[in-house]
């Protein structure tokens, strides 16, 4: 392979893309609005401290992966197998 070019990730297309230098503030995507189609989990001060730690946490929830929420202020995402949440991004 010579060249690899991608063209879309989740619902950005590279027709929606910009050159830096052309970049305005309008054209910034937060990063909450990135992540808005994944379920949510708030944790508590304890929990959060020990999430940030990276220490698998048991939830009640499905597999999957979810945006990680403490004070309603996003955190960033967790992974869900088996019952236990782990730190994936942090924000």
């Amino acid at each position: 392979m010579k060249f690899l070019q991608r063209t879309k990730v989740d619902k950005f297309s590279i027709e929606n893309a910009v050159y830096l230098q052309d970049l305005k503030e309008e054209d910034i995507v937060d990063v909450e609005k990135l992540c808005e189609n994944y379920l949510k989990i708030e944790l508590n001060e304890r929990k959060l401290e020990l999430f940030l730690n990276g220490v698998k946490l048991t939830v009640s929830t499905e597999d999957g992966i979810y945006q990680v929420f403490h004070a309603q202020k996003f955190v960033g995402l967790g992974i869900v197998e088996k019952g236990l949440l782990k730190r994936d991004v942090i924000f």
